[in-house]
């Protein structure tokens, strides 16, 4: 895994300065690896921590500039929705996304109401559809710049 270098910092609006970041968390290794691996041959920059609690660590600590975090909603400890309460009580900016295999219509609806930017079904459809949504997520597409939480929310409604 890459060691955690000072980036910038923020999850405010960012130039484009490389490719994009993506905290990757997620208790199953197995996954981590092989998503992280997926993801950088694909032009991502990526960190991955094994639960919330790590994840909230690494993103408020480290000043790594992450452009979108990815959280699985179960795992042991602090779940994904805690640490996404975590992260919004230090950048209420941060953009995020879920990962689940819970697939009910009202654990998406719960989860977008958190403050979820998207939620990922388990296992992906498609792992090129899945990363250019991450990358237009991350506002690093060809589209502009990434969509605010409003207007996302104003999509998904």
């Amino acid at each position: 895994m890459k060691s955690l270098l000072s980036r910038g910092g923020g999850a405010g609006p960012l130039p484009a300065e490389g490719p994009p970041c993506i905290l990757l968390v997620d208790d199953e290794e197995t996954l981590r690896v092989i998503l992280s691996r997926e993801l950088r041959k694909r032009g991502f920059e990526v960190y991955s921590t094994g639960s919330g609690a790590e994840a909230v660590e690494t993103y408020c600590r480290t000043g790594v500039r992450i452009d979108l975090v990815l959280l699985d909603v179960h795992m042991p400890g602090m779940s994904g929705p805690d640490a996404l309460s975590a992260l919004r009580a230090d950048d209420p900016d941060v953009r995020c996304c879920f990962m689940t295999a819970d697939h009910r219509p009202a654990t998406r609806r719960a989860l977008l109401a958190r403050g979820a930017l998207e939620v990922f079904g388990k296992p992906f459809e498609s792992l090129t559809g899945f990363c250019e949504s991450l990358r237009r997520l991350a506002g690093s597409s060809a589209d502009g710049p990434a969509p605010t939480l409003k207007e996302v929310t104003r999509w998904t409604s």
